[in-house]
């Protein structure tokens, strides 16, 4: 876990051999082309829903309770 630039868990950081940005193109070309069918295919079913995750945790857990209850309803 990196804080404010800093390792705090006291290992090496270890940076891998194909980091670069021509990996990380392809991984993300990658993601995109594999991830959006299946999203899509969910949404016609219509039983999609997403969580940004990037708030914090209790906001996330909420969101995803409601969404299980809102499932657990249907």
């Amino acid at each position: 876990m990196l804080r404010g630039g800093a390792q705090v868990t006291g290992e090496p950081l270890i940076q891998r051999s194909d980091d670069n940005a021509e990996t990380l193109k392809k991984r993300l070309a990658a993601y995109h082309n594999q991830t959006a069918p299946v999203i899509d295919y969910y949404k016609r079913k219509g039983i999609y829903s997403s969580v940004d995750a990037s708030q914090p945790m209790d906001i996330v857990w909420t969101a995803l309770a409601n969404i299980i209850a809102k499932s657990r309803k249907a």
